[in-house]
């Protein structure tokens, strides 16, 4: 049995063994694996034609003419300001999303830290 505060040396740091154990059993580290391929297509996606990148700056065209007077510099009749607003908070949301799942997996490998 594992005393309590009872740490061992790693390559990587000092580590709480009772935490160590625990992550031994459970950890699949294929998921850190895994949020790299999700960043990479999030990263994709905001940076397409089209994507929330290209959003963000005709939602700033378009609020930049509606709020401080600014001529045009999108065009208009193809989406009101309020629907393309909802789409970028949509985008975000989704990607806010994707991040908050890869919490949990991370909180497991922060818990090895030593408790002293």
């Amino acid at each position: 049995m594992n005393k309590p505060n009872e740490t061992a040396e790693t390559p990587y740091g000092r580590l709480d063994v009772a935490a160590l154990n625990a992550a031994q059993d459970s950890f699949d580290t294929s998921k850190l694996l895994q949020m790299v391929d999700e960043l990479d297509a999030v990263l994709v996606a905001t940076r397409k034609e089209d994507g929330l990148r290209d959003m963000l700056l005709r939602l700033h065209g378009m609020a930049h003419t509606v709020i401080n007077g600014a001529a045009l510099s999108v065009p208009a009749n193809e989406e009101t300001l309020p629907e393309l607003a909802f789409d970028v908070a949509s985008e975000v949301l989704e990607i806010i999303s994707t991040l908050r799942r890869w919490q949990p997996h991370l909180e497991v490998l922060e818990r090895l830290a030593t408790r002293n």
